[in-house]
């Protein structure tokens, strides 16, 4: 096998996926430090809204779009010219839903990232929908209401895009228009809306999930195996939901096109999807280490594949035994009354109380730390403190603690950390104790943009001030018994809402729980 595999184009073909003709706002997501922009700000969430024709024949991969705002055609081909080779499902044969969701990543030569979430149809059409935000559910719901709603639906898509990004888990303003949108709850997660609840039932096995998650923040070679592009792409989405507060900062490509497949040859690190009729094509791929994680038909993982690699495990400890607990409860509650803010907190807490020490101190609590750990927990925390993913995390953090406006309110992890190490930050965690006793929260603080407190089904924020809280077993427990008392005051609408394609994974017998009339609430 040759080794020496040229990957010039393909590095170009990633950094140049678009050009980045208009200015971009300086609070939208980028890259780097996304775990700050919960706040909102004047720019709309969207970029770019299109429905395309394509045409896998065609050099650009796109026979004609449609319609697309607020760029006419020719401008669009000019700003995003591979724009038609991210959003192909030509391949994804084995899917039977006349409709199929699924998300790429675009990136600039800058290392700047657009998300762009699909709609595609078995007609050949697919609409895209690209944005700073990794919003994968909001956006299929609103590519749902553009297909079902006519010329309306245009009116809805123009009204969003022209409206200010509202702070996470509020309410976008739009006066003329009767439906609702609310952002994510992505304070809690960037990547809250990509389901990650689901990947409950993709792991059944949790040491293969763990290992994973720990691959992941050890900044590894990562490829998920499966049969169709929903599926692949969801995972990819959904596993970064998993790692948060860190984010991954390498390769990141949802769906490899073939004419890229190549690119897994490279060193730096990729979490990448791949279709399992792609495998054949890496035979010529010389790929030296990676880790493969195979998904079925049935949308369950069959196997993790270790390449010249060893399996990593999360650091065990107390702290550990409770997010195994935790997420044996979730699995034992009804697919229904599954909360993706119940998993993301139990995750976002376990990292909060394993390295909020080391984030919020640096080297000198790893010197403390390594005085009473097993081997095997210092050698994965000296692994972690040299990759890029926590280099970034701890200079955010150390930059939003010196904040005089005290802008660490606004991130929840850090929150977290300062509630599990009160005696690092003591000002810091005074200051949190006390504002919450005057009755101050996030919802409090961006009152204005939430109403009240009842048009917030966040519990988190709206009942538990700042948020951060440890979500032990006895109170996830606690949760899982409110759920079945006050359904309705706990139900969260990413739950409730259908849309074509939504709850595939779901069986037959659970699907009339989630329908309900169109609403794009989160």
């Amino acid at each position: 096998m040759d080794a020496n595999i040229d990957l010039t184009g393909s590095f170009q073909l990633l950094n140049t996926s678009f050009v980045g003709l208009k200015k971009r706002d300086q609070n939208a997501f980028t890259s780097r430090s996304q775990m700050f922009y919960y706040t909102g700000n004047e720019s709309s969430c969207i970029n770019l809204f299109a429905s395309l024709r394509l045409d896998a024949s065609s050099p650009s991969g796109i026979k004609d779009i449609l319609w697309s705002y607020p760029y006419p055609p020719a401008v669009v081909t000019t700003m995003y010219p591979n724009l038609g080779k991210f959003a192909s499902a030509n391949e994804a044969t084995s899917h039977t839903v006349d409709e199929l969701n699924y998300s790429f990543v675009l990136t600039d030569s800058s290392g700047m990232r657009e998300y762009g979430h699909c709609s595609g149809s078995v007609n050949g059409e697919v609409l895209v929908v690209l944005s700073s935000y990794p919003w994968c559910n909001f956006f299929y719901r609103l590519m749902y209401l553009f297909r079902s709603n006519g010329d309306e639906g245009r009116n809805i898509v123009k009204l969003l895009m022209n409206a200010k990004t509202p702070p996470s888990g509020a309410s976008f303003v739009i006066p003329s228009l009767d439906i609702t949108f609310r952002r994510p709850y992505d304070r809690l997660c960037s990547f809250i809306d990509s389901s990650p609840i689901r990947m409950l039932t993709v792991f059944p096995n949790t040491d293969d999930l763990f290992s994973v998650l720990a691959a992941l923040l050890l900044e590894k070679h990562i490829i998920v195996v499966g049969p169709n592009f929903s599926l692949v792409s969801n995972v990819i989405m959904s596993l970064q939901a998993l790692i948060s507060p860190f984010d991954w900062m390498h390769i990141l490509i949802p769906i490899v096109p073939s004419s890229l497949i190549d690119v897994l040859a490279a060193p730096p690190p990729y979490l990448v999807g791949i279709l399992t009729s792609q495998l054949p094509l890496l035979k010529a791929v010389p790929i030296e280490s990676c880790i493969v994680v195979h998904i079925g038909n049935d949308a369950v993982c069959t196997n993790v594949q270790y390449v010249n690699e060893e399996a990593d495990v999360l650091p065990h400890s107390g702290l550990f035994s409770a997010v195994r607990i935790g997420l044996n409860i979730l699995k034992l509650r009804h697919p229904m009354d599954q909360t993706v803010s119940d998993l993301c907190s139990l995750f976002m807490t376990y990292y909060a109380s394993l390295i909020g020490e080391v984030v919020l101190q640096g080297s000198v609590a790893y010197v403390k730390k390594s005085e009473s750990q097993s081997r095997t927990t210092l050698r994965f925390f000296e692994r972690l403190l040299t990759t890029q993913s926590f280099s970034i995390l701890r200079e955010e953090v150390s930059k939003s603690l010196q904040s005089a406006e005290y802008e660490w309110l606004d991130n929840e992890f850090i929150v977290a950390a300062i509630r599990s190490h009160p005696e690092i930050f003591p000002s810091q965690y005074n200051y949190l104790i006390e504002e919450e006793k005057k009755g101050g929260g996030y919802v409090a603080t961006h009152g204005d943009c939430f109403g009240s407190k009842e048009t917030f089904n966040s519990v988190t924020a709206a009942i538990h001030g700042f948020g951060g809280h440890k979500l032990g077993v006895g109170r996830l427990f606690a949760r899982c018994l409110c759920r079945r008392w006050f359904d309705n005051e706990f139900d969260e609408v990413d739950q409730a809402t259908f849309y074509p394609g939504k709850d595939e994974w779901i069986s037959n017998s659970h699907r009339k729980r989630a329908e309900s009339p169109t609403v794009l609430n989160e």
